[in-house]
């Protein structure tokens, strides 16, 4: 009896669902109709703080900001593609007796995953939350000074500097000399939550970590003090990875309604 009762239920609570969208609460076909009037592709920009974890990890908070454009695909998957630039930052007394400052531009190509509207249904709130993960390419110049002195005492990049191949990460640099910023590729990973301003504007915030593919991102080695653009600074210590907290304001890219 409790299994027909409660099959019963569902069917009835079924049937009453094209009847709710017709006494004028939300229903699919808003949805529908929003996307007649609103462009797929969004344009977004952020600012907010990064923090590093390294060998010089403790934190002095540094400034970031980028721009992104996506295309969503559907309600719950879109990708996108950022370029975003600013500083870390870090220090430690013990041992090194140093601070480093980074300066640094990336790009990210990522994919969202709208999990608000994955269990939401059919009706559209004002919030979402969504988690995200990608890959990039981060490009920098690392400089690292004594604490007591600010003496520069370790680097990354100088007119003898030469860059690794791509996907090695150990060994003698190779190719031309003098280049002046090192590129690495990262993996970012985070989540946001959006709230929906008005129908073309969203108001965002954002948490996002990245695992970059060296250890130098601090211009410290791990095992070493010697300077890490030189061959034998490529330690076997974990990579370095760093973290943002951001906030953003995003407008879907309107179009004329069909007729």
């Amino acid at each position: 009896m409790f299994y027909k009762d409660l099959l019963r239920g569902i069917f009835i609570f079924l049937l009453s669902l094209p009847a709710q969208g017709q006494g004028g609460k939300p229903s699919g076909r808003k949805s529908t109709a929003f996307h007649k009037e609103i462009s797929r592709y969004a344009l977004s920009a952020h600012t907010g703080l990064t923090q590093f974890y390294g060998e010089l990890n403790s934190q002095h908070m540094r400034s970031m900001a980028g721009l992104a454009l996506s295309r969503s695909f559907n309600r719950k998957l879109a990708l996108g593609l950022e370029y975003s630039f600013g500083k870390l930052g870090g220090e430690k007394r013990e041992f090194f007796n140093s601070y480093f400052v980074n300066e640094y531009n990336t790009v990210e190509l990522f994919a969202k995953w709208n999990l608000t509207e994955q269990f939401r249904g059919r009706e559209k709130g004002d919030c979402d939350f969504s988690i995200y993960g990608g890959v990039g390419l981060m490009v920098f110049s690392s400089n690292a000074f004594d604490l007591d002195t600010d003496q520069l005492v370790r680097f990354t990049n100088s007119s003898l500097s030469a860059r690794n191949p791509l996907f090695l990460r150990w060994g003698p640099p190779s190719g031309p000399v003098g280049i002046a910023k090192t590129r690495e590729g990262i993996l970012p990973v985070g989540m946001c939550l959006d709230y929906e301003l008005m129908e073309r504007w969203l108001l965002g915030l954002d948490f996002r970590f990245y695992w970059i593919r060296t250890d130098k991102a601090d211009a410290t080695s791990g095992q070493r003090l010697i300077n890490p653009e030189e061959a034998e600074s490529y330690s076997d210590t974990p990579n370095d990875k760093f973290s943002l907290l951001s906030v953003s304001i995003t407008h879907r890219l309107g179009k004329r309604p069909r007729r």
